[in-house]
């Protein structure tokens, strides 16, 4: 592929943006079906591959909601492998920097249209493995340099023609009825979260282990006490190994609660749970973890039914959360709630709809380099960083 001067930077069309979590300044970059990677320290950019299977205008995908928008594109990097989705689409590929191969993933296609495409990079026994969609409701992990899937298994969910009290009687393997949308992995690959939903919708968030994961695939899931009605995608990040942060609905706004259950109510946003936390279990065989601690802050504003969006991310060295929201820009708040800065301007993309007539990708935030990033059409890439 062929280098490109820096100059024509400004005049490329991009759609989306994702920073190495290894070099400072060093991004993939995503245009109509080309991958793109730009050193802004040496202003260099270079073209690397095309994706023939990125689809960039919706398709016949999910219930028709989105047909004939422009999808929003998403990136994940993971040095030296940058993994580009369709986010609402069911396309996937997979690009190796250091052998140039890539590898064409897929997932399938039931409400695609309102469940992110599950994609995450972890180290496991010194190997670089990569967590993607294959169903809605299946992860698979793979290793990123062979392509080989290490979670090959039969899922089936079917009738035996048999009838019980409460209705008829399935056979069922390796299954669970949960779609998967966004992974939040721990820093050194051991847990990772799905941050998705049940039918008929109701957003929950499962903790996995990825030990576990490896031999009993989802069945191995844990549940969060997060109170999520009708909300996934949350904000959510890992702050440490074993400790993760889940952004909580204002559950009073959600109409779904009565003046007595909401007597003692108060609104803490944030919710700090412990991967090792004790176990609960119900009769069934459910197992769920209760959250450590809650505090009260500001970051994030409650939509009309109480639910939160955005972004949450941990800034380690600095020791503070960073919020990236939609409408009050980015935020970083203390560990106890406090909000320490603000800049107003960085504020994330609409949900799901990448916007043709200006190129709208938003903002995002490198924990490793401590800086947030996003691409202007006309300018190129913009960073800034926050001042506490």
């Amino acid at each position: 592929m062929k280098d490109i001067a820096c100059t024509e930077l400004s005049g490329i069309k991009i759609r989306a943006l994702g920073a190495s979590d290894n070099e400072e300044g060093c991004y993939a970059l995503f245009e109509d079906n080309r991958l793109f990677f730009a050193d802004t320290t040496a202003q260099t950019l270079k073209e690397l591959a095309v994706l023939r299977n990125i689809r960039t205008v919706a398709h016949g995908l999910g219930d028709g909601r989105l047909e004939g928008k422009e999808l929003e594109i998403s990136i994940t990097y993971h040095h030296p492998y940058i993994c580009v989705t369709e986010r609402f689409g069911v396309n996937a590929a997979l690009y190796s920097l250091s052998t140039g191969i890539v590898l064409d993933l897929r997932r399938e296609d039931y409400h695609c249209d309102v469940s992110s495409y599950s994609v995450g990079f972890l180290e496991h026994n010194s190997r670089v493995l990569l967590i993607c969609q294959t169903q809605w409701n299946r992860l698979d992990i793979i290793d990123a340099e062979t392509g080989e899937n290490l979670t090959e298994r039969e899922v089936y969910y079917r009738e035996t023609g048999q009838w019980a009290e409460n209705g008829p009687v399935y056979d069922k393997k390796n299954y669970m009825d949960y779609f998967h949308s966004r992974l939040h992995v721990a820093p050194d690959g051991k847990h990772f979260l799905s941050n998705g939903w049940h039918w008929h919708p109701m957003g929950q968030i499962y903790l996995f282990e990825t030990s576990e994961f490896l031999r009993a695939f989802e069945l191995g899931c844990i549940s969060t006490d997060c109170d999520a009605p009708y909300n996934w995608d949350r904000p959510c990040t890992f702050i440490s190994n074993d400790t993760f942060v889940i952004a909580l609905d204002d559950i009073k706004k959600s109409g779904i609660y009565d003046e007595e259950d909401l007597a003692n109510y108060e609104y803490f946003q944030l919710a700090f749970f412990k991967t090792d936390a004790e176990l609960h279990t119900d009769m069934y065989g459910h197992r769920w973890i209760e959250p450590s601690r809650k505090i009260k802050t500001s970051a994030f504003t409650p939509q009309s039914e109480g639910g939160v969006v955005g972004l949450l991310f941990y800034d380690q060295p600095n020791g503070y959360l960073v919020a990236l929201t939609h409408d009050r820009g980015a935020f970083a708040v203390s560990l106890e709630g406090d909000i320490l800065a603000n800049l107003a301007d960085v504020t994330l993309a609409n949900k799901g709809i990448f916007k043709r007539n200006n190129y709208e990708i938003g903002w995002n935030y490198s924990t490793e380099h401590h800086v947030f990033y996003t691409w202007k059409y006309g300018i190129g890439i913009i960073e800034k960083k926050l001042n506490i």
